[in-house]
C-alpha cells in the first residue's frame, strides 16, 4: 500500500491549524443550479466516513468563493476524478474527452439517489484500493490516494440561455403576439445549435411582467446567460433592442438597436440570434435560418397570433387558434407552418375531449400531408405524422420511420413538443422515455409538463415513489394541476394510504368538477373507504356519462373499485376509440391488476405490445 499523499496546502493558517481541505479527501465540485445534488453526494460520502470539502459551506466567511475553490483545487492537483452523470446535456468535445478518459457513473436515467450507494463504493476503493476488496468495503479506511475530486456534471462547461418575452412597448397591447412571436423565433433559432443549452417558451415567459433581477432567473432557469428585449411597432416601422446579459456579474456582453421596416423582421431574428451565437462563442454548424421559408408579411402575423393563443387551451382560445392558421393559408397558400398547426390544433381538441379521435386524426393527418406538398423536408410534418401513427395506430414501426427523419425528434408545438418521448413510452421504451423526459425538464423547468410526463414514465417502470416526487413539483409549480391531483390520488391508493388519497381526489374535484376523471377517481375512493353515501352523486354522474370519450373514466372507477373484469371491457371501449389516456392509464399503478389478468394480453395486443 503507498504511503498516503498529503499535498502542501497554501491557504494553511500560520498557527499551523487544520483548514478543512486538510481534513477532507474528497473534493465536491458541482454547477450551480445542482446545489441540492452536490449537497445529496456530500451528505452520503459524509455518512459512510468520508470527510468532504464543498462550497459554499467549507468556504470561510469574509473569503472570496473563487479563490477558495482555486485554493481548495490547488492543494490537491494530483486528483482521481469521479464523473457522476446526472443528465444528457451536451458537452463541448474537449470537455466530454476528459471525462471519457475514465468510467464514469451515470444517473441521468435512474436519479441521483438511486446511485449514491454505487458512488459511495466507488470512492472508498480510490482512496483505499486494497486488493482484493469489492467495492473497497472493510472494517476501517485508510486514506491512501489523497484528495478525490467528485464532479455532478450537468451544465459543466455548457453555454445555456433564458430569451425571456421582449416587453411589447408598442400603443397597442395586443401587439405582445408580435413582441413574443419575435422571442419565441430567436428560441427555436438557437435550439437547434449543438452545445448551447436554450430554455423553451413556457419557462422562460413565466418571468413576463415581473420585478426579479436578472441573477434570480437565471438561477431559477438553470443558465449562464439571458437575453431581454423590447419591441416598439408603429405601423410599418419597427425599433427593436436586445442585451445579452451575463448572469453571474449583469455585464452586457452584447447590445443592440435596430430600427428598420416591418418586412425586416426575419433578418432582423436572424441578426440578434447571430450575435448571440457569436457572444457565446458556440459554434455554427449550418448557418442560422437556412433554407427558411420567407412567407407572406400578411400570413405571418396571423401565424405568429395563431401560436400565441394555442397555448392558452382554452376553447376559445383554440378556435381562434384555427381560425388564424386557416387565415394564415389563405394569404399564403405555400408557407406550409400554419397547415402544421391546424394539425396540433385538431390533437389539442382530440385530447381536451372536444371532438372524438376518429374524426381529429384524419384531419391531422390532412394537414400533414398539405405540410409536406408544400415542403418535403418539414422535420414538423414528419412529427406530427410519427405522432399520429403512435397514438391512434400503435403502429410503433411507422412512428419510428417518421422521427427518424432530420430534426423531427426535436420538433413539436408547445404541449407537444416531447413528442418523440410519448412514442418511446408509447411502444413500451420507458427508460430511453425517462432519459428524454429529463432533459426535457431542464429545457422548460418550469413548465409542468415535461415533470408529468416523466411522473407517467416513472409510474410505468414501477417507481411509484419517485413519480410522486415529481408530481408534487407539479404542484408547487401550478397548485391547480387537476391531473397531477387525479394520479396523485390513485398513488396513494395504491401504497395504501386511503387518506390520503380521499384528500388529492377531493381537492381535484372542487378545482375541476367537469373533469369526469376526477369524478371516478373520487367515487371509487369513497366506496373503497366505505363511503358509499357519499359516492352514489358522483356514481350517478358518471353513470350518465355514455359519450365517447368517456370510457378511461368508467375504466378507472372500476380498476380502483377491484372490478378487474369492468375495467377491462372499459379500457377496451376506450381503445377502440383511440382515446390516448387508456394508453397511458394502462400503464399507471392503477391497473396493475389488470395487467397481472387473463386479460391483458388481449388488450396489450390491442396496443400492439410485446406482453
Amino acid at each position: 500500500m503507498t504511503e498516503p499523499f498529503q499535498p502542501e496546502n497554501p491557504h494553511k493558517p500560520a498557527n499551523g491549524a487544520p483548514t478543512a481541505m486538510d481534513r477532507a479527501p474528497v473534493f465536491i465540485s458541482y454547477a450551480s443550479p445542482d446545489a441540492a445534488i452536490g449537497a445529496e453526494i456530500c451528505g452520503a460520502l459524509e455518512r459512510n466516513g468520508h470527510s468532504c470539502w464543498i462550497a459554499p459551506r467549507d468556504v470561510i466567511p469574509g473569503e472570496f468563493y473563487a479563490d477558495a475553490i482555486m485554493r481548495a483545487i490547488d492543494a490537491s492537483k494530483r486528483l482521481a476524478v469521479l464523473s457522476l452523470r446526472i443528465d444528457l446535456v451536451q458537452m463541448p468535445p474537449a470537455l466530454e474527452y476528459f471525462f471519457n478518459a475514465s468510467h464514469w457513473l451515470d444517473a441521468s436515467v435512474s436519479g441521483v439517489t438511486a446511485i449514491l450507494p454505487m458512488l459511495v463504493d466507488a470512492v472508498e476503493h480510490l482512496v483505499d484500493p486494497a486488493p482484493g476488496l469489492v467495492g473497497g468495503r472493510s472494517g476501517h479506511r485508510h486514506r491512501s490516494l489523497g484528495p478525490l475530486m467528485t464532479a455532478a456534471s450537468s451544465v459543466l462547461g455548457a453555454k445555456s440561455i433564458a430569451i425571456l418575452p421582449f416587453a411589447n412597448m408598442s400603443a397597442d397591447p395586443d401587439q405582445e403576439y408580435f413582441s413574443d412571436g419575435l422571442a419565441e423565433e430567436i428560441i427555436n433559432l438557437l435550439a437547434h445549435i449543438p452545445g448551447l443549452k436554450v430554455i423553451a417558451r413556457t419557462s422562460a415567459f413565466s418571468f413576463r411582467g415581473k420585478e426579479q433581477d436578472i441573477r434570480g432567473i437565471a438561477n431559477a432557469l438553470g443558465v449562464t446567460h439571458v437575453l431581454e428585449g423590447s419591441v416598439r411597432r408603429a405601423g410599418n416601422r419597427l425599433r427593436i433592442t436586445g442585451q445579452l446579459i451575463h448572469a453571474s456579474d449583469g455585464a452586457h456582453l452584447w447590445s443592440e438597436r435596430y430600427d428598420r421596416e416591418l418586412s425586416d423582421i426575419f433578418a432582423i431574428q436572424d441578426e440578434i440570434s447571430a450575435a448571440i451565437v457569436g457572444a457565446l462563442r458556440v459554434k455554427l454548424s449550418d448557418g442560422i435560418g437556412a433554407n427558411r421559408y420567407t412567407p407572406n408579411l400578411a400570413a405571418y402575423e396571423v401565424y405568429l397570433k395563431a401560436r400565441h393563443l394555442a397555448p392558452k387551451v382554452t376553447p376559445e382560445s383554440l378556435e381562434l387558434a384555427r381560425q388564424c392558421y386557416e387565415q394564415a393559408i389563405q394569404l399564403d397558400d405555400v408557407f406550409a407552418l400554419p397547415h402544421i398547426g391546424l394539425g396540433y390544433y385538431w390533437i389539442s381538441v382530440m385530447i381536451f375531449g372536444r371532438c372524438s379521435a376518429h374524426q381529429a386524426v384524419p384531419a391531422a393527418r390532412a394537414a400533414a400531408h398539405k405540410a409536406l406538398q408544400i415542403d418535403p423536408t418539414l422535420p414538423e410534418a414528419h412529427a406530427l405524422l410519427g405522432l399520429l401513427a403512435a397514438m391512434y395506430d400503435f403502429d410503433w414501426t411507422a412512428a419510428e420511420r417518421r422521427f427518424d427523419f432530420p430534426m423531427a425528434r426535436q420538433a413539436g408545438f408547445a404541449t407537444f413538443r416531447p413528442m418523440y418521448s410519448w412514442f418511446q413510452f408509447l411502444c413500451g421504451k420507458v427508460d430511453q422515455a425517462i432519459t428524454l423526459a429529463r432533459c426535457g425538464i431542464e429545457e422548460d423547468p418550469l413548465d409542468v409538463w415535461p415533470r408529468m410526463n416523466l411522473q407517467a414514465y416513472l409510474q410505468s417502470a414501477g417507481r411509484s415513489s419517485d413519480a410522486l416526487e415529481q408530481l408534487k413539483k407539479v404542484l408547487e409549480i401550478d397548485e391547480h394541476q387537476v391531473v397531477a391531483m387525479v394520479a396523485m390520488a390513485m398513488i396513494y391508493a395504491d401504497m395504501g394510504d386511503l387518506a390520503q388519497a380521499l384528500t388529492m381526489a377531493r381537492r381535484a374535484n372542487a378545482v375541476a368538477p367537469w373533469y369526469l376523471d376526477a369524478v371516478a377517481v373520487l367515487a371509487a375512493l369513497l366506496r373503497r373507504g366505505g363511503d358509499g353515501e357519499a359516492s352514489v352523486p358522483l356514481e350517478q354522474l358518471l353513470g350518465a356519462a355514455q359519450a365517447s370519450g368517456d370510457a378511461p373514466a368508467h375504466a378507472l372507477f372500476h380498476l380502483l373499485c377491484g372490478d378487474v373484469d369492468q375495467g377491462a371491457d372499459w379500457a377496451e371501449t376506450a381503445i377502440a376509440e383511440r382515446d390516448i389516456s387508456i394508453a397511458i392509464y394502462l400503464r399507471f399503478v392503477v391497473s396493475k391488476d389488470l395487467r397481472a389478468s387473463p386479460r391483458w394480453p388481449k388488450i396489450a395486443k390491442k396496443l400492439n405490445l410485446q406482453c
